[in-house]
């Protein structure tokens, strides 16, 4: 399993390469501020979210409406609501699902994601007593993977220094300590300070 990641990390770099290509075309002169690469709870899809200062603004825009504030209002505090009123807090600064571009279908990131989901179900022939914790292990290898593919593209420039990068997983109760985790080991303290504050607010 550990010479599948390590044949798998320049495959997720090369498909990261060319989808930044492919973005950076697609939002011209607009500033990207955020990067994120995020999985399932099973670690078998892989997708780049990316998204720009100003594509946030125009999601923000349509979360000030009045007919929005009064859904939001079914599920967040008054207070939070209010700064996304006023326009201080943004909901979705941090939220890789609401962001403007991503890697889309037919990537080479869906190849990488089929290649997971081959190789994890070739642990299903496990042993049952073991199955937990080869499982496990596989998910820990992926997310180190991924880890060391975010490193590696800051180190070459394709992320910018001022892009803060992190690692998020759907709907799972370890997403905020996998999101919290990445983002202080992948940028400035700085950086990690500024989604902290974010995501402590986010979170209640």
């Amino acid at each position: 399993m550990e010479q599948f990641f390590l044949d798998l990390q320049p495959a997720i770099e090369k498909a990261v390469r060319h989808t930044m290509e492919k973005i950076r075309l697609e939002i011209g002169k607009e500033h990207i501020y955020s990067a994120a690469l995020v999985t399932d709870s099973d670690c078998i899809t892989l997708f780049l979210a990316v998204n720009t200062e100003e594509a946030l603004a125009r999601r923000d825009e349509t979360d000030r409406t009045p007919e929005r504030l009064a859904e939001l209002r079914k599920y967040w505090s008054e207070e939070l609501v209010s700064h996304v009123a006023d326009g201080s807090f943004s909901l979705n600064r941090y939220i890789p699902d609401e962001w403007g571009y991503s890697d889309g279908t037919n990537s080479e990131l869906n190849q990488v994601s089929r290649q997971l989901y081959d190789q994890e179900a070739t642990l299903s022939d496990t042993d049952d007593d073991a199955y937990d914790e080869v499982h496990e292990q596989f998910q820990e290898q992926f997310l180190e993977t991924v880890a060391l593919v975010f490193e590696t593209l800051q180190a070459e420039g394709v992320f910018a220094p001022e892009t803060l990068c992190f690692i998020s997983m759907s709907d799972d109760d370890r997403t905020p300590d996998i999101e919290d985790d990445s983002a202080r080991r992948l940028n400035t303290p700085e950086q990690y300070e500024q989604f902290q504050t974010w995501a402590s607010f986010f979170n209640g």
